[in-house]
């Protein structure tokens, strides 16, 4: 197939895969997500089953079954009017995101974007069915009702693309068989997962587009303090590698990700990373030449079309490249443009939708990226994972390899932190001989 599309023309800046944010109407359910997330790594779902329904179905069932049918309305009591049902299993969470047939019937576009980001994290992975909760007598049979309307999902509405990340979608399915494993943990946790990787997934993007010529990407460091801390000016990796090259790097998201989407393959095709379209580009011998002399007349165009000032023909793939990105971050500067402001839009939107836990105003050390103690908890027991403990070094390549960064200081303030929490083993006053549990 030839590595790019056949027919480059020059267009709006449109932008359709990798981010989940688009410059306006970003509203996000964090519930639905959720149970649309869930629905999709067990390859199962509800259509159509109203929760008031499922109640009287519980009730019918209960007064059937039970000695004793005015033990209902205690039932009810305990687990509908209060809500607590769904905090009996993580099977519940479904009802949050329903289908039609093989469409999704609610949510906003925000919440499809992000259901096709985890999609593709997930790829053909999936948790074992049913999920192996412990619930009491009551709480089996109700599931046992709610099981009856569960039904299989097949490949899902989400538009597939190649992962651009593909070390972060090693860590997402090792974390989602991790939780699995616990279904309470599951239950609560699942949701400031998903939030963990929606912010990392960006961060990380952002850091790895200009490294397209370099093959498969790889976490690139990104520096956080813990909320705990003092954001002082003698932080120099916190100063260098955190908010400020995260907000440096963001600005470049809409210009080189509407770029790639004119280099895609027709409709219906995956989509693919920058890195994976040049190294297509570079691997066809057989038409290098002719994929050079479309993207030089490509450029020319967008060029002329875009007013920029005028250039060579490229004389390599390389540089195609990189005039291509030169070109399509060069369009959006000049503050006052209207295209400046879409992308500046794109930015306000991606911070504060999918960022804002992770970003604190610090006084005069400005904007900084913090972890508060329950991040650093669920970050703590998802990088332990399977394993009963791990070496302090060992958990911060975990932390890293999931796109946070500590620095020398930061490291020391989490070790007092585990150790006030109890889940630290010091086998002396050495980094290697510290050894850090999960709390699950």
């Amino acid at each position: 197939m030839y590595p790019i599309a056949t027919e480059l023309k020059v267009g709006n800046n449109q932008l359709d895969s990798y981010l989940p944010v688009r410059n306006k109407n970003n509203d996000i359910s964090w519930q639905f997500v959720t149970g649309l997330v869930l629905s999709y790594a067990l390859k199962r779902k509800i259509e159509a089953y109203d929760p008031d329904q499922f109640r009287e179905d519980c009730k019918t069932h209960m007064q059937e079954m039970l000695d004793e049918p005015a033990f209902w309305s205690v039932l009810e009591r305990m687990y509908f009017s209060s809500q607590d049902i769904f905090r009996v299993s993580p099977l519940f969470l479904l009802f949050h995101a329903q289908f039609v047939g093989e469409k999704i019937s609610a949510g906003s576009t925000a919440d499809k974007r992000l259901g096709t980001l985890f999609a593709n994290l997930m790829g053909d992975f999936n948790l074992r069915y049913p999920i192996r909760d412990r619930l009491n007598f009551i709480e089996q049979q109700v599931l046992n009702k709610l099981n009856e309307k569960i039904k299989l999902l097949g490949k899902g509405p989400f538009t597939e693309e190649q992962p651009y990340l593909p070390y972060m979608v090693t860590c997402f399915q090792s974390d989602l068989a991790f939780l699995a494993e616990h279904p309470q943990y599951l239950l609560q946790e699942l949701t400031n997962t998903l939030r963990l990787y929606a912010f990392s997934w960006c961060a990380q993007l952002a850091l790895n587009l200009d490294n397209w010529q370099d093959g498969e990407p790889q976490s690139k460091s990104l520096f956080f303090i813990l909320d705990s801390e003092k954001a002082s000016s003698e932080r120099e990796k916190v100063k260098r590698y955190g908010y400020k090259l995260f907000a440096s790097q963001s600005e470049k998201l809409f210009p080189v990700l509407s770029a790639l989407e004119v280099l895609q393959w027709g409709k219906g095709q995956k989509k693919r990373p920058l890195w994976q379209i040049y190294q297509d580009a570079l691997n066809d011998l057989d038409s290098s030449s002719q994929v050079l002399n479309d993207l030089n007349d490509y450029l020319q165009d967008f060029i002329v079309d875009r007013s920029l000032p005028l250039r060579d023909r490229a004389t390599s793939l390389e540089s195609a490249f990189k005039q291509l990105l030169s070109v399509a971050l060069e369009q959006f500067q000049g503050k006052k443009t209207d295209r400046a402001t879409v992308n500046r839009k794109y930015v306000n939107e991606l911070e504060n939708q999918i960022c804002t836990d992770f970003i604190q105003v610090r006084g005069r050390a400005g904007k900084v990226l913090v972890l508060n103690q329950d991040r650093l908890l669920l970050l703590t027991n998802l990088t332990v994972g399977k394993n009963d403990k791990l070496r302090l070094h060992e958990l911060l390549r975990g932390f890293e390899q999931r796109g946070f960064y500590l620095d020398n200081q930061s490291a020391q303030t989490l070790v007092a932190f585990y150790e006030r929490m109890g889940n630290v083993e010091r086998m002396s006053d050495s980094g290697d001989a510290v050894y850090v549990r999960k709390t699950v």
